[in-house]
């Protein structure tokens, strides 16, 4: 709400806001305004100056140009949405490469047009007119990770490329940014006042953050430090790379579920008939589970009165896990033996074929495969949003994973799964462990985008026991708090 005049200043010092900061805070304002304005102006004149003086097929082109590369060009639930970037990019960006034999083009200008129109015109221009074209001409359109915004007032801003720090009074996208969004934008200051001109319709993920680091380390870092001039000469693959970005966010890709092997998920059901007893079954298969003591893999199993074995569930597993190194074993499948069956439950297509080898090479003779049954991905998924499994009773009572040990087993392996991630090789931090990249400047770069991921996922994601404390992987790297 807006402080009245006779309220006490949100400064602090105990005064009326009219007998503080009211006078600083409306001069503020005005400039700030005037700024905008000016900004309005400039780009408009720019506009209507290259319409007026390279017709409508320069525009055309420019326009062509603006979407070169994009996937979406044509969409038109997207379309208006860019002019907000477009109408800048064209004044300061926009330096027109005519297409061979196009006719009526030796005139057009070889330099943006903001210098072109300041040229022709910059002696009937307004002062501040002026030095926002000379400010917008030298600014560079480029990424921009959101580190603080005050919704309504300003949000603040480091230029990935180029690394700069920036504090921008912005009334309205301030509203939606929130740190660790990455914006494409450029920044046009007049002393300490600075503005935002040509925002990206969307704001980026986290997750983009990395590219952009990855984009600048490879095609802007070699020839030495980055700098404003080769960032604005960079300007067509910075604007492709936002609009292939943007793509990705409109129309991800279909999520890729797998297994702790690295396998696409596909849960199947294997069925075997059984010629020898359950205790000689027992006997051959038992080598597929990682336990040495009978008693323990046969403490839940089924007996007739004769003390003859009728039914014993077994666990096929493995030691160690490919994607976690800190996991002692991994299990595999559950395997279910009764009179003349065997059932076989599994969460891959390659796991299903290794163990029909495996039951049929322990089995031999005694075993003939009957079928395989392959659930529905989708029936899962569905059945995860409301907390079970297909065919789940509602009625049941609490699940294993609700019992107090349950939650201690998870918490601790939580806390082995952080504790190894430490020294873990992360792809997104170029393929060195977490204590590694906190040693350098471009490691702690890569942390910082790859924690703002995190905490992201923490928000959004539903709760789950191997959520990581942003905040302790950050205490423990020595990162700065946020």
């Amino acid at each position: 709400m807006a402080t009245g005049r006779n309220d006490p200043c949100p400064c602090g010092s105990g005064r009326k806001y009219k007998q503080c900061c009211l006078s600083n805070n409306e001069q503020g304002e005005a400039r700030w305004r005037a700024w905008r304005e000016a900004e309005s102006a400039v780009v408009t004149a720019v506009i209507e100056f290259a319409g007026d003086t390279w017709g409508e097929a320069f525009l055309k082109h420019a326009f062509e140009e603006f979407y070169a590369g994009s996937p979406d060009p044509e969409d038109p639930m997207t379309r208006g949405q860019w002019e907000q970037l477009f109408l800048p990019w064209f004044a300061f960006d926009f330096i027109p490469r005519p297409p061979k034999r196009a006719k009526q083009t030796a005139s057009w200008p070889v330099t943006t047009l903001a210098e072109a129109y300041l040229s022709a015109h910059g002696q009937h221009v307004p002062a501040a007119e002026v030095r926002l074209l000379r400010a917008g001409i030298e600014a560079p359109l480029s990424f921009m990770v959101v580190t603080s915004a005050e919704a309504g007032k300003s949000v603040d801003l480091r230029d990935i490329l180029l690394g700069d720090v920036h504090h921008v009074v912005e009334r309205s996208a301030s509203t939606s940014l929130r740190p660790g969004h990455v914006v494409l934008s450029r920044v046009i200051a007049d002393g300490d006042l600075a503005i935002m001109s040509g925002l990206g319709p969307f704001p980026l993920f986290p997750t983009s953050h990395q590219t952009v680091i990855n984009y600048r380390e490879r095609f802007l870092r070699p020839g030495g430090p980055v700098t404003r001039t080769a960032v604005k000469a960079a300007a067509p693959e910075v604007l492709g790379l936002y609009h292939r970005l943007v793509h990705e966010v409109l129309h991800p890709a279909p999520l890729r579920l797998q297994n702790t092997d690295g396998d696409p998920l596909a849960p199947a059901t294997l069925e075997f008939k059984v010629r020898c007893s359950v205790r000689d079954a027992f006997d051959r298969l038992k080598l597929l589970t990682l336990a040495n003591d009978d008693d323990e893999l046969l403490d839940d199993a089924s007996w007739s009165e004769s003390g003859e074995l009728t039914a014993v569930d077994l666990v096929w597993s493995k030691w160690g896990n490919k994607l976690h190194r800190e996991w002692d074993n991994t299990t595999l499948g559950n395997l279910s033996l009764s009179p003349g069956q065997l059932s076989v439950s599994v969460n891959s297509t390659k796991r299903a074929r290794k163990i029909r080898r495996l039951v049929e090479k322990h089995l031999g003779s005694d075993v003939l495969f009957l079928r395989e049954t392959i659930e529905s991905v989708d029936a899962l998924l569905e059945a995860a949003k409301h907390g079970g499994s297909p065919g789940d009773d509602a009625s049941a009572g609490p699940s294993f994973e609700d019992t107090p040990e349950a939650r201690a087993m998870l918490d601790e392996m939580s806390r082995r799964h952080w504790e190894a991630w430490f020294d873990e090789e992360i792809p997104a931090l170029g393929g060195v462990t977490p204590r590694e990249a906190a040693k350098t400047r471009l490691g702690r770069e890569r942390l910082e985008a790859l924690l703002a991921e995190y905490a992201w996922r923490d928000e959004a994601g539903p709760r789950n026991q191997f959520k990581p404390e942003v905040a302790w992987l950050r205490e423990r790297l020595g990162l700065p708090g946020v």
